[in-house]
């Protein structure tokens, strides 16, 4: 029986650091890649994070502070 393959955004780490690590860093990464809604101009996927907790909207040029991997 193969080894279960792990996800794109984990796989980078093979088989170290443990499958609950890859997991979750894989789930939190999906999230942060996500297409997401700019909260001015309503347009999704032009959001993109600038550092940790600050996004920008590609359309309207607008900055915000948000979570570290969500602009909510």
């Amino acid at each position: 029986m193969p080894a279960k393959r792990t996800s794109k955004i984990a796989g980078r780490f093979g088989p170290r650091y443990g499958s609950s690590l890859r997991k979750k860093w894989s789930e939190i990464m999906e999230k942060r890649y996500s297409d997401h809604t700019c909260p001015v101009c309503k347009t999704t996927g032009k959001v993109y994070r600038v550092a940790s907790g600050i996004w920008s909207c590609r359309k309207c040029g607008s900055k915000w502070a948000g979570q570290a991997y969500t602009p909510s």
